[in-house]
């Protein structure tokens, strides 16, 4: 996948945390101008290197956490969730009140380091 594009994704996810905001994949796809076709499965699976990367880096909450579905509730695809099985971030189920609470937890933690990563001189 082009590092570039995904550079691009990451700076616009950093932007939204510090503003305490998440933001729908389709939104997403459409400011980080995702060229189709199959736009979301693009944008996915640049998530996807997104949360890898911030797990080898020892990162516990991904920007990718800001990217939710346009249902109720507003968290990310089960697709998130598995990922994070995976890679042993995570050991429960891709939706319901026990994957709100996780994301919930998650969005915390993310706004928390760029709230104070803006806040520096």
């Amino acid at each position: 996948m082009n590092t570039e594009l995904q550079r691009h994704l990451y700076e616009q996810l950093a932007a939204l945390a510090s503003q305490g905001q998440t933001i729908s994949y389709r939104k997403l796809a459409e400011i980080a101008d995702i060229p189709g076709p199959q736009v979301i499965r693009k944008l996915t699976s640049l998530l996807e290197n997104i949360i890898r990367d911030d797990h080898a880096k020892g990162i516990n909450a991904s920007l990718a956490a800001l990217v939710v579905s346009q249902a109720t509730p507003a968290i990310p695809r089960p697709g998130y969730f598995m990922l994070l099985r995976e890679l042993g971030s995570y050991d429960g189920p891709s939706d319901g009140d026990r994957a709100a609470d996780f994301h919930a937890q998650q969005l915390q933690l993310v706004f928390a380091r760029y709230r104070t990563a803006s806040n520096q001189p």
